[in-house]
Formats: structure tokens, sequence, C-alpha cells
């Protein structure tokens, strides 16, 4: 069975939660004895296509020549302010009115299943192509919520998800009402995110010099909806006693897109005074490994998340989370067992949590039962239960084959 999954590139060389979606799930479903590939599409400025084999996966990365790109990009600096609304539908509308290079590229590798992983972004190109191919969607993106606030936008996005056989969401806030709607969470890499011992992060910790620290990693993109800000404003509400017993990591500083919200963010972070903050960076996958080994919290701070990668990451690893009860956090995040839930929009709330767990340290740690959590968030697992989905719209869609060519005979 060949199966193509496709998605809109955000931003050119950055990797995020739903890239290694699609990477490990590939993966996996390649040890299944499927034929996986992988369609990404960008606005660009010229026409281009690279074709990359990746672990004996073929990645198509398409470029689309847009005449007003410059332009687009220069707007995308205003996106974190009052223009941020406006902006993304009309990023969302470019990307639908240039759909034929696309629709050929899917003709000429001809999949079976059409995997989409982007929504908004696909509607004019996953209608067309849903008239030859099966095609399934996995709903990763808070647009879907966005959609569902008023009596107008549920109708359109009711006739948006109509032409799907299938609809996937990694959390219950993101799962249509339909009959072929299926919750399947996300997963994580198992082999590379492991809790370690205790002596060994104790020597880890030592090297950096934080031994005596309790070591808290916020590692997300620095864009409006993570809630970075609102951490930033939280460490200047530290009392000086918590400010010299913690350290804050940073990861995800250097993303290209939101630069007026990223200079909002250092400015916060400048004025604390007397905090230990660090900034990585933006890192990949494995360089976000040796980071959560020295750490003692993961902080997600978001206004808006679905199932979020780096929460089950951190939990799988033994990390307890800090996080906002937003969208799927509380789905994975159980206060006082895996971590602990405070409100979005608030750097009060969460700089007295820090507070609290930097107080009665070591004693607020969290023993967390992390094998049954591993299992349950492995890509075995999530390939497995993808596989039975394709194989039941296969097999739906070959009842309705032959039960319109009897009709037609």
């Amino acid at each position: 069975m060949k199966i193509l999954h496709i998605y809109r590139e955000k931003n050119k060389g950055q990797i995020g939660g739903v890239e290694y979606h699609i990477k490990y799930l590939a993966q996996q479903q390649q040890k299944l004895g499927l034929i996986p590939s992988v369609m990404t599409y960008s606005l660009s400025n010229r026409d281009y296509l690279t074709v990359e084999n990746r672990n004996g996966i073929d990645w198509y990365l398409l470029e689309i020549k847009d005449p007003i790109y410059k332009i687009a990009q220069q707007l995308k600096e205003f996106e974190s302010g009052g223009l941020g609304f406006t902006i993304t539908p009309f990023d969302r509308i470019r990307q639908n009115l240039r759909i034929s290079k696309k629709l050929n590229l899917i003709k000429d590798i001809h999949p079976d299943i059409i995997h989409q992983h982007d929504y908004l972004s696909s509607v004019r190109l996953s209608k067309k192509v849903s008239k030859k191919f099966m095609i399934i969607f996995t709903n990763h993106y808070g647009e879907y919520l966005f959609l569902k606030k008023t009596k107008i936008t549920r109708y359109f996005q009711q006739r948006f998800l109509a032409h799907f056989n299938a609809i996937i969401a990694p959390s219950h806030n993101l799962l249509p009402s339909q009959n072929n709607s299926y919750f399947i969470p996300n997963g994580f890499d198992t082999d590379g995110f492991r809790e370690i011992g205790s002596k060994e992060k104790l020597k880890l910790k030592t090297v950096q010099k934080l031994e005596e620290k309790v070591v808290f990693l916020c590692a997300r993109r620095w864009a409006p909806t993570k809630g970075v800000l609102y951490l930033a404003k939280a460490l200047n509400l530290l009392s000086d006693d918590i400010k010299q017993k913690s350290v804050f990591l940073f990861a995800g500083n250097d993303a290209e897109d939101f630069p007026i919200y990223r200079k909002q963010v250092q400015a916060e972070l400048d004025q604390s005074v007397g905090v230990d903050f660090r900034l990585y960076g933006n890192v990949d996958h494995d360089g976000l490994i040796p980071l959560i080994n020295i750490s003692d919290i993961g902080v997600i701070p978001s206004l808006m998340e679905g199932m979020s990668l780096f929460s089950i990451e951190l939990i799988s690893c033994g990390i307890p989370v800090l996080a906002t009860d937003v969208g799927g956090l509380p789905e994975i995040i159980k206060t006082n067992e895996n971590g602990w839930l405070v409100p979005q929009k608030n750097a009060q709330k969460i700089a007295e949590e820090i507070t609290r767990i930097v107080s009665n340290w070591p004693d607020t740690n969290l023993p967390i039962k992390t094998l049954e959590f591993r299992k349950k968030y492995s890509w075995e697992t999530i390939a497995q239960q993808t596989l039975e989905i394709y194989k039941n719209v296969n097999k739906h869609e070959s009842i309705n084959r032959h039960w319109n060519k009897t009709r037609s005979n």
C-alpha cells in the first residue's frame, strides 16, 4: 500500500512537531510493510522540486513561485501584533490559489492513500484529489478550534471536512463529531527519549554547574500562541531567593518568524534582574535530549495547543511538566501525577507555581510511572492504529465501488 503524507512547510529548514510526527510515522509504516513517501510544499520566489531519500523514504520538497512572496515575507514581521489575524488567513488563501503543481506531483506519485497533515492551506487541494484518491486527514492545528467559534465558521468547517474518508485527531478537542473521526495521540521516539538515573542526571548537571539548582526547560518556538512571553514575565515576579535557586533554559528562540514577538520576549528576559536564563537557539530533537537530561521541570505556557509532543517527551523521560490548561494538555498532564496546570495568559500564576516547586524541592518532584506512558505513546502503537484506519477506509471504498458498479449494471 503506497501512502503519501502531505503537509505545508511552515518555515524553510525549521523542524516542528508535525514534521517529526510524519517522519517517525513514515519510518514505522515502512517497518509494517507499507510504502510511505512525503510531499511538503512551500511558497517561494521560484518553482523548484527537490527529491531526497531519507532512510529509504522519498521526500518531495516542492517550492511554488508566489508573485507577492517578498511582500508577504515583510508582512510576517507584523504577525505577532494586531495584523496577525489578517495575515494568517491571507497566507492560507494564497496557498489554496496555487495547486496545479501539487496536483501534478500527486498524480505522478500515484499513491493508494493520501494522508494530509495540514488543514486550511490544503482545503482546495484535498477536495480536488478526493475525487480520485482516498484521503485521510490528521488534524494537528488550532485552526480547527478558531472555526468552531461561530455558527457561520462552523458551517464552512463542516464543508471543509466533508470530503475526507477519515479524520484523525491527536487530542479530543481537535476531534470532529463525525462517524469517520478517530482519536490517535501523537507518538514519540522511545529510543532517544528515555529516563536516566538520578546519579547520571547529577553528573550531567554538575558538568554544567547546575547541581545546586532546580532547572526549568522551555523548548518552545517563540511565537505568540506558545505563550513564552508569559513565562518571561513570570520570571520578573520571582523573589531573589527563588531566582538564586533556579535556572531557566530556553530553546526555540531563533525562529525567523514573529520577529516583533521575539524582541518582546527578549526584552522581558533582559529586564529580569538576578534570573539565570540561558538561550540555546533552535535545537533539533537530537539536541533536545541533552537539555531534557539536565532539567528537572518542563514548562509549556501555551495559549493554544493540540497534543503537545514536547510534553510527551518530557514525561517519558520522568520530567514533570508545568503547563497551561489549554487544548490537549489536560489530557496528558495530570496535576500532582506528572505535572501541574495553571491558567493561560497568567504570569502571576506561573510565578506562584514556580515558587512553590522551588521552595519545597525536592519534595515537590513527582515520581512518574513512565513504562505504561511509553507504551501508549510509542510509534509502534500509533502506526498500528493508523494502519487499521487505512484498512477500514480501503475496505469501505471497495464496498462502495462494488455497489456503484452493481447499480450501474
